[in-house]
């Protein structure tokens, strides 16, 4: 079999499937294993964080995979709509679900990760569809009442808001009605909150913070923060790399990539940052992770690239092992 035609099948659906196949059977084991750690504490400002609405282990799992499910869906809708990567490969599906299953623990559990995640994503999507038509208003409107929303149940979708006020600008429908689209976004989900009586903002409390190095013993600690390591790494090497290649799209590949570049660089600024709370930006950077290491991985597609392509999953694969079998 050449290498060549090994390469063409891992940019194929068929491998996507077979990751997202694998992922999917992968978590579902570790959850029968009894190795999940919950996670615990209400860390929201005025509503309960995610973690904290499905009381049922089991539904709390199936709605998780459901979530990343529907991030796979966005992300294909993004692919396709987009040519971002001016390419048909679905590479980054298959990333994104191996990067997922590296983290067995946190993707069996529905919480405030995964929604940013999936936040995130449609607000993605909504952006794109922005390009160079400011007159769209509504739109830049329900990103930033989705990013609001979802303050009110941890701050850190707060932290993404400045990355689509700067996503305007990339998409060139930055002016007073934007700026004005995105600040009634901001407000009306808390007025909304406190005319129906479900918050008072008077008495709006901190968040309780546990930090998830409290709840897992070392070795746990070791392969997750190998998991995000590697994650964090791939993202910005794979960016500088395929950022040589990005300069010679075309204005509006440029600025969709430009958009994928702020929200990977702020994710592992955050994750930093925040490292007390670092899981909760862990999904939303296996995305950008994925999308960056594929474009890495089609931008300089040759023969023998299966060989890395096959490498980086495979050590997904082998970290979660590790933290099923320990």
């Amino acid at each position: 079999m050449k290498a060549s035609f090994v390469t063409r099948i891992m940019h194929r659906s068929g491998f996507a499937v077979a990751m997202t196949a694998v992922a999917l059977a992968g978590i579902v084991v570790f959850y029968f294993t009894g190795s999940t750690v919950r996670i615990d504490g209400d860390r929201g400002f005025a509503l309960l964080s995610a973690n904290e609405w499905i009381p049922s282990p089991l539904a709390d799992m199936f709605a998780s995979i459901a979530a990343n499910a529907l991030v796979m869906v966005l992300l294909t809708l993004i692919l396709k709509s987009s040519n971002i990567l001016r390419s048909t490969t679905r590479l980054p599906l298959a990333m994104f679900a191996v990067m997922q299953l590296a983290t067995p623990s946190l993707a069996v559990q529905f919480y405030t990760g995964t929604l940013l995640c999936l936040t995130v994503t449609a607000c993605v999507a909504l952006t794109f569809t922005c390009y160079r038509a400011p007159w769209r208003t509504r739109r830049v409107f329900l990103i930033f009442f989705a990013l609001s929303l979802g303050t009110a149940t941890q701050y850190s979708f707060a932290i993404y808001m400045p990355v689509f006020l700067a996503g305007c600008a990339q998409m060139r429908i930055f002016n007073r009605r934007t700026l004005l689209a995105a600040l009634l976004g901001v407000i009306t989900p808390w007025w909304i909150l406190a005319g129906f009586g479900v918050v008072d903002l008077t008495a709006l409390e901190m968040p309780r913070f546990e930090s998830i190095f409290s709840i897992i013993d070392y070795s746990g600690t070791v392969l997750l923060l190998s998991a995000a390591g590697l994650t964090a790494l791939l993202s910005l090497t794979a960016f500088a790399a395929a950022s040589v290649k990005a300069i010679a799209y075309n204005a509006r590949t440029r600025a969709f990539n430009g958009l994928f570049a702020v929200l990977t660089l702020v994710s592992v600024v955050a994750m930093v940052a925040d490292y007390r709370n670092f899981i909760v930006y862990l999904p939303t950077l296996n995305l950008c992770a994925a999308y960056q290491t594929a474009h890495y991985f089609t931008v300089y597609r040759g023969e023998r690239t299966w060989i890395g392509i096959a490498s980086v999953c495979t050590l997904y694969i082998f970290i979660f092992v590790c933290q099923t079998v320990m």
